[in-house]
């Protein structure tokens, strides 16, 4: 059972909350849609964590990210010229390059070149991968970006999209490592599906087994089927907030999804999902599928007063939720939590047992970083993320060993 203090330590975020500290300081984070920054473009305003920035891409096509208050007088360098290859403050003028450089302070009549060199100026390491910018909030040296396998794919074979949400991080990141709603939630999708994912409709009742990782855990969800075989889906949970899905269908050549959640507050996160193929392009009925039909999602799942927008015609007719979309059932029932669950409350089954290893693998990094030490899934052996493929696929029994189905 989770305490209140505990969650409190989970779920905050903002200012100095130790977890908010926690992944600033040893993780990189999804921060924006590298198509949103056109080089010599306006700047781009993102939150996270509770605190203002900005991000813009020079004429030379580099990725600036600094705070978004001008160190001069706080005004927002969202309004900033974008001109070579750095951005002036509207206001005074100071110009700041993008790694951070404080170039021209004009109204300075003293000695121009001796006060721009004590002028601290925050800016934050970024690198490109899957159509986003990621960015380390850290103090000191960043630690080596991510390289996951997505990272290096070209646009044409990762795809990512997102959507802001009003509950916290830590709900997203639960709902993305829950395997056992699947055939609960999602069966009115199910139905049409084929193959494994199909097959997990059979047999609602889910069995876990795991095996616990340096960067996190391998989570199988096992359920048998009438013939006595068994369904496993293996989701990866890649510690602080990746959960790498398995495909509806197995087979080499499936698109892949990753679901991460990043928090922009204490009652709000960025619901990113990528969506890869390392053998061939993505699906592009998909990609335009989604792109269509998430922007509505966005406002309509945020209205409890009109139950989030659930279609009771579509129930009356055999749709099991109301909704349309897959994604959109996952967003609803997350956000009908309220902005942050008091998990106290709770009266957890054994389909939970990745909700509860997730947050034991989250206090226990907490607690090494409370007391000065770096958390397992940070130190630099950790952090080779490169074979990790989430899989899935029918074994001979539910004795069989599911860590034989190739990754």
């Amino acid at each position: 059972m989770t305490t209140r203090e505990e969650n409190e330590l989970l779920t905050k975020v903002e200012g100095d909350a130790p977890m908010g500290r926690l992944l600033r300081q040893h993780y990189w984070i999804p921060a924006v849609l590298s198509a949103r920054l056109e080089a010599g473009g306006a700047p781009v305003r993102v939150k996270l964590f509770g605190r203002r920035y900005v991000a813009y891409r020079t004429h030379d096509g580099r990725v600036g990210f600094l705070n978004e208050a001008c160190p001069h007088r706080g005004v927002s360098l969202a309004l900033a010229r974008n001109e070579d290859n750095a951005l002036r403050c509207i206001f005074h003028g100071w110009k700041i390059c993008v790694s951070g450089e404080l170039r021209e302070v004009p109204n300075e009549a003293g000695d121009p070149e001796g006060f721009r060199k004590t002028v601290p100026v925050k800016h934050y390491p970024s690198v490109e991968g899957a159509g986003l910018v990621w960015v380390w909030l850290g103090e000191g040296e960043a630690p080596a970006a991510p390289n996951f396998e997505w990272m290096g794919l070209p646009p044409e074979q990762a795809y990512s999209c997102g959507l802001e949400l009003n509950s916290n991080w830590l709900q997203g990141v639960e709902a993305t490592i829950d395997s056992s709603h699947i055939a609960l939630l999602h069966q009115s999708h199910l139905a049409h599906s084929k193959m494994d994912m199909a097959a997990t409709r059979v047999n609602n009742a889910v069995r876990y087994k795991f095996d616990d990782t340096p960067y996190g855990y391998r989570a199988a969800a096992l359920r048998e089927t009438p013939t006595g075989e068994c369904v496993a889906r293996v989701t990866e949970f890649v510690m602080p907030y990746y959960g790498l899905i398995p495909p509806i269908n197995t087979g080499d050549d499936q698109d892949r999804t990753v679901i991460i959640a990043v928090p922009i507050d204490d009652e709000h996160l960025i619901q990113w999902y990528i969506y890869y193929n390392t053998r061939r392009p993505t699906d592009s009925m998909k990609r335009a599928q989604r792109a269509n039909t998430w922007p509505m999602a966005g406002g309509i799942v945020q209205d409890a007063d009109r139950a989030w927008g659930q279609n009771r015609q579509l129930m009356a007719h055999g749709n099991h939720t109301g909704f349309t979309e897959i994604v959109v059932e996952d967003f609803v029932t997350q956000v009908s939590m309220g902005p942050i669950v008091d998990r106290s409350d709770e009266y957890l089954c054994s389909a939970d047992q990745a909700i509860v290893r997730l947050r034991r693998h989250l206090l226990q990094a907490l607690k090494k970083f409370m007391a000065n030490e770096t958390p397992t899934s940070a130190l630099p052996g950790s952090r080779d993320y490169s074979g990790i493929t989430a899989t899935g696929g029918r074994l001979p029994s539910m004795d069989a060993d599911w860590r034989a189905l190739p990754r």
